[in-house]
C-alpha cells in the first residue's frame, strides 16, 4: 500500500521537497512555479542557464561533473563545476538518475519509462527502449553491459546487453522503489516505500525482501566495497559494512528528509530538503549537519557526487532550480 501524498500543482517547486515533486510527477508530467526568491550563489558566474530542478548527478573523474534534471536536461563540467555546458538530450521527459559504467558509457532514466544512453562521456545522447512507461526513479550499471533500472508500482529492469534490451524483473507487490545500488558482479539492492530492502543475487532476476531497521521510506542508496549506505524520509540512514548482511541506524541526524548520498573511502555526504547538508568522517556511523546559507534553507538538494583527493572530499552538490555548492578541501563553496 502506498503512502498518500497530496499534490498541488501549483506550488513554489523551490520550497518543496524533493519527494513531493517525484510522487506529483505520477499525476502531471512536470511540476513547475515561480521563483519566490533565488539564492546568492555563483549562477551568474558558473551556470547562468541553469534553472531546473537537478535529481542527479555523477562525478566522472575529479574534474568532470555531469547532472540530469527536469525536462530531459543534462549538464556536464570539464572544469570542476566551475564552468556547465548543455548535452544533447534526446527526450523533454524528466530524469530522475544517472549511472555510468566507465568515463564514455552512462545511462539516465525518468518519467514515462524514459532510458538514454550516451558513449561519448555523457555529450550526446539517444533513446533506449525500456519496454514501459512506468516512472523510472533510479539506475545503476555494473559494467558497461549490466545494469537494472527501479520505479514505480514494483517496476524493476534489468539488462545484460547495455540496455539494447530491457527484461521486465518487475515485484509482485504495489511498492514504490527509489533507489538501486550494485555491488557486486551479480549481487544488487534496491530500496522504496516504508523502508523496505530488497536483494538480488542473480543480477536482478530474482529479489528478495531483506530486514531493514528503517520505517521511513528510504529515497537512496549507494556503496563502495562491502558498506552499503540508504537513506530517506526524516532524516533516516541506515549503513550496512558486509554487503548488506546487516543493517544499522546512523546516529546524531537532523531529521530532515535525504534525497541524495554519496561514498568514498569513510566519507560520506548527504543532501536533502531545506538545504539540509550532512557528511559523515567514519564510514556512516554518525553525521555532521554542515551550516549552509540562510536562503539556502529554502530549497532542497537532490544531488551529491564526491571523490577523495589527498585525503580530502571533493564534489558538488545541486538541487531546486539548479542551485548548487561545490566541495574542496572537505568544505562547502557558494563562490
Amino acid at each position: 500500500m502506498r503512502e498518500s501524498v497530496k499534490i498541488n500543482a501549483s506550488i513554489d517547486v523551490g520550497k518543496t521537497p524533493f519527494i513531493l515533486l517525484l510522487a506529483g510527477i505520477m499525476m502531471l508530467t512536470a511540476v513547475s512555479g515561480p521563483l519566490a526568491d533565488r539564492i546568492s550563489h555563483a549562477a551568474e558566474q558558473s551556470a547562468p542557464l541553469i534553472n531546473i530542478n537537478i535529481y542527479d548527478s555523477v562525478m566522472l573523474s575529479q574534474q568532470k561533473y555531469l547532472m540530469v534534471g527536469e525536462r530531459g536536461e543534462i549538464y556536464f563540467s570539464e572544469d570542476s563545476g566551475a564552468n556547465w555546458q548543455s548535452a544533447k538530450s534526446a527526450t523533454k521527459n524528466n530524469l530522475f538518475s544517472v549511472s555510468f559504467a566507465g568515463a564514455q558509457n552512462g545511462w539516465a532514466c525518468g518519467a514515462l519509462g524514459t532510458m538514454l544512453h550516451t558513449s561519448d562521456g555523457g555529450r550526446t545522447w539517444a533513446e533506449q527502449n525500456s519496454g514501459t512507461e512506468k516512472h523510472l526513479f533510479a539506475v545503476d550499471f555494473y559494467d558497461t553491459r549490466n545494469g537494472c533500472a527501479v520505479g514505480d508500482w514494483g517496476t524493476i529492469l534489468r539488462t545484460t546487453d547495455g540496455g539494447t534490451t530491457w527484461e521486465d524483473a518487475t515485484l509482485s507487490e504495489d511498492i514504490i522503489l527509489y533507489g538501486i545500488c550494485l555491488t557486486q558482479s551479480h549481487e544488487g539492492w534496491a530500496v522504496g516505500e516504508f523502508g523496505q530492502l530488497f536483494q538480488t543475487r542473480d543480477l536482478g532476476k530474482t529479489w528478495q525482501k531483506f530486514q531493514s531497521p528503517a520505517i521511513q521510506s528510504l529515497f537512496t542508496i549507494c556503496g563502495e566495497g562491502e558498506s552499503l549506505y540508504a537513506a530517506g524520509l526524516d532524516g533516516a540512514i541506515i549503513y550496512s559494512h558486509d554487503n548488506g548482511e546487516t543493517w544499522e541506524e546512523s546516529s546524531n541526524l537532523s531529521g530532515k528528509s535525504i534525497y541524495g548520498i554519496d561514498v568514498a573511502g569513510q566519507t560520506c555526504w548527504a543532501v536533502g530538503e531545506e538545504g539540509t547538508v550532512l557528511r559523515s568522517d567514519d564510514s556512516g556511523k554518525s553525521w555532521k549537519s554542515l551550516d549552509v546559507p540562510m536562503q539556502a534553507r529554502l530549497f532542497w538538494f537532490g544531488a551529491i557526487s564526491i571523490k577523495m583527493k589527498n585525503s580530502t572530499s571533493i564534489g558538488f552538490g545541486a538541487g531546486a532550480h539548479g542551485v548548487m555548492f561545490r566541495i574542496q578541501d572537505s568544505a562547502l563553496l557558494w563562490d
